[in-house]
């Protein structure tokens, strides 16, 4: 009989190995799961337990194809939210990262109800130990008290029942798969079940942690969807006075889950001082910038679990051995897909190898080595990721290193997109992404960026282009994606764009407003209250007609030059499209085209495209003339200059959008555990 103590995802994923292995090599095996909680339903199927299992509850595309590819198939009820985008949040601006094709992440409750909601979400735990009763596994509500062995040499387990009496387990083997919060709040030495594994083995060591703060918030579908539509945000940084390593957003239906490290954390005293973190933490510009108003949203639960950091000491022995985060886990990631290598890897080794102490270190504690050297890279990973997005101007470089492979490379030819990707979203080994960091191709994009960045910034101290305290967003448009809104452009005009010219740029920004809002702001073009297009050395100045109707007038001029240039707003669509054409005075036909369109979450995306052919004259002087004029002014002047109006006019809309307003919470719907 194998007794596995602890009903959690490594302790069922052992359960499910062990039982398959044994079918399939046709002998019977007798496995009970000890769960120290009750169960949810005493009356039912008794797959669920009560409580939460503190913890962010994101299934990586890692673990979801592991299982699949074992038959375990998440049932749609268990899936909170399916995310189709992973942003990275930096100093300079946020980057993106689609879900690749053929894979899936997505966020569950892993217990039965964190936080005093309605209804009874069932949880990934509860799913995974229904899996391993249906494969015939037996379940025991109790707490194991001590652990020994017998004259026998097994291990005898005596378990405290629900109801106060005690019983004893007799076991050839046993797997102690608590995790690390399995006695949640006491430390590990005070912990009777630490003193009971070490009856086992004396050299036993507890894996060390460190704390992170969890909390829930109730915002609501729609707020939710309008600002994380199926999206999930990892933030690098906090404040001077808020120090923070990791934070991650992760939507759950109407509830935000929020997942924070960091030197606040560890330094704090809690739950006296979990109050003035959050608030702290909601406060953060960049917060704001992400979730408008969220310091005012109800406050569901809180708590502050360990999360582990070092692998255990010893952490098997004669007939025994521990799985789970109890022993080893991914740094900072994936603390699920720990449990499944470390449940599997045991379950081999039991089969193949066998249960005594040598036999385990040969075939599991190679495992265990395994994930603790690949932390050992994993903290190189996260202290250059944190280097790179904490500090504004590396930060900037790798934004620019980023958004230069979407301009110009296909979706499988951008290096820093894939390893950026693999940090996200736990899908590598951390030796791998290591790898992906000082490899040519990446360390190339980096330079390149690196460049781009010192140009940019040249340019903006030249022509007095001012960031100032307002949000820096991605305006970039991917290569595959141009044709596809030039074509929606085209359709909106009702008209054909041509084809390529000279110059062509795209942009496009999504905006938290309506088209009404977006609209108001560019009839500010050429206005003297506008924030956006101030440019030094070149005027942008209405001079005739109403501003966003057709006849109205916005020249360019040049004074150090003497030279001057017309758009005329030609054609205006409803609140989607305005219709700008150049006159000849600089260019040789152009135009500017502003297009408004709904997102799939409610909001909108405001692109802008720029096309013209360059003039170039008649004759040997005027050929010159023009062509000292395009090197002076080239084309990486525009991406600057309508990237940071995109970002002028996103935060003047979205400022003068409002902020949400949440509806109180009563005291018995508000759980804080800590």
């Amino acid at each position: 009989m194998v007794a596995i103590v602890g009903a959690g995802p490594a302790g069922s994923f052992f359960a499910i190995h062990l039982l398959r292995e044994a079918k399939r090599q046709g002998r019977l095996l007798d496995v009970v799961l000890v769960e120290k909680r009750s169960p949810s339903d005493p009356e039912g199927a008794g797959f669920q337990c009560r409580g939460c299992n503190y913890c962010a509850g994101i299934i990586s595309p890692r673990l979801n194809q592991t299982l699949e590819e074992n038959g375990l198939l998440v049932p749609p009820e268990v899936i909170q939210q399916q995310i189709n985008y992973v942003w990275v949040h930096g100093q300079w601006k946020n980057l993106r990262l689609r879900v690749p094709e053929g894979e899936r992440i997505y966020s569950v409750y892993r217990g039965s109800l964190p936080g005093r909601r309605g209804g009874t979400p069932t949880g990934f735990d509860g799913f995974l130990l229904g899996e391993a009763i249906r494969e015939g596994a037996r379940i025991v509500h109790g707490k194991v008290q001590t652990a020994a062995y017998n004259a026998s040499g097994r291990p005898v387990l005596t378990v405290k029942g629900l109801l106060g009496e005690n019983f004893e387990i007799q076991a050839d083997f046993a797997a102690f798969a608590t995790g690390i919060n399995g006695y949640y709040g006491l430390d590990s030495r005070l912990d009777t079940l630490t003193g009971a594994i070490r009856n086992l083995n004396p050299k036993f060591v507890p894996s060390r942690s460190r704390r992170t703060l969890i909390f829930e918030l109730d915002v609501g579908e729609e707020y939710l969807k309008r600002n994380l539509n199926n999206e999930m945000y990892f933030i690098e940084y906090g404040s001077r006075r808020l120090a923070i390593e990791h934070t991650a957003l992760i939507p759950k239906g109407r509830y935000l889950t929020v997942a924070v490290i960091g030197g606040c954390v560890d330094r704090a005293v809690l739950p006296q001082d979990s109050k003035r973190i959050i608030e702290a933490f909601l406060a953060l510009p960049q917060i704001d910038h992400i979730l408008p108003g969220i310091g005012s949203a109800p406050l569901g639960c809180v708590c502050a679990p360990s999360m582990t950091v070092y692998a255990a000491g010893s952490p098997y022995g004669d007939r025994f051995a521990i799985i789970g985060d109890a022993v080893a886990s991914r740094l900072n990631k994936d603390g699920l897909y720990s449990a499944y290598i470390t449940a599997e890897r045991l379950a081999h080794a039991v089969f193949d190898e066998g249960i005594d102490a040598r036999s385990l270190k040969r075939g599991y504690a190679r495992e265990i080595r395994r994930l603790a050297n690949d932390n050992l890279f994993g903290r190189i990973v996260y202290a250059v990721s944190r280097t790179a997005f904490t500090m504004p101007l590396l930060s900037r470089v790798a934004y620019q290193a980023f958004a230069t492979e979407y301009k110009v490379q296909s979706k499988g030819e951008r290096p820093v997109s894939r390893m950026l990707w693999k940090i996200a979203s736990g899908a590598a080994d951390y030796g791998e992404v290591l790898r992906d960091m000082l490899s040519f191709p990446v360390l190339r994009s980096v330079l390149f960026g690196a460049g781009i960045t010192l140009r940019n910034v040249a340019l903006e101290l030249l022509v007095g282009l001012k960031w100032g305290k307002f949000g820096r967003y991605p305006a970039v448009v991917p290569v595959e994606r141009r044709e596809a809104i030039k074509e929606e452009i085209a359709w909106q005009l009702g008209m054909d764009l041509g084809g390529v010219p000279g110059f062509e740029r795209m942009y496009a920004i999504k905006i938290r407003g309506t088209d009404a809002e977006i609209m108001e702001q560019l009839a500010k073009y050429g206005q003297p209250d506008a924030r956006f297009l101030k440019i030094r050395f070149i005027h942008a100045t209405q001079t005739r007609g109403t501003p966003n109707q057709p006849g109205s007038v916005i020249q360019y001029r040049f004074p150090l030059l003497g030279l001057s240039a017309e758009l005329v707003l030609n054609k205006r669509v409803r609140n989607e499209t305005l219709l700008y054409d150049a006159d000849n005075g600089l260019v040789d036909g152009g135009r500017l085209i502003f297009s408004i369109s709904p997102t799939g979450d409610g909001n909108r995306r405001l692109a802008i495209y720029a096309a013209f052919d360059y003039k170039k004259g008649t004759h040997m002087a005027s050929r010159l003339f023009w062509k000292t004029g395009q090197r002076l002014f080239p084309e990486f002047v525009h991406d600057v200059v309508w990237n940071h109006a995109l970002c002028t006019i996103k935060e003047e809309v979205e400022q003068s959008h409002g902020k949400p307003e949440f509806g109180p919470v009563s005291a018995q719907d508000t759980l804080i555990q800590l």
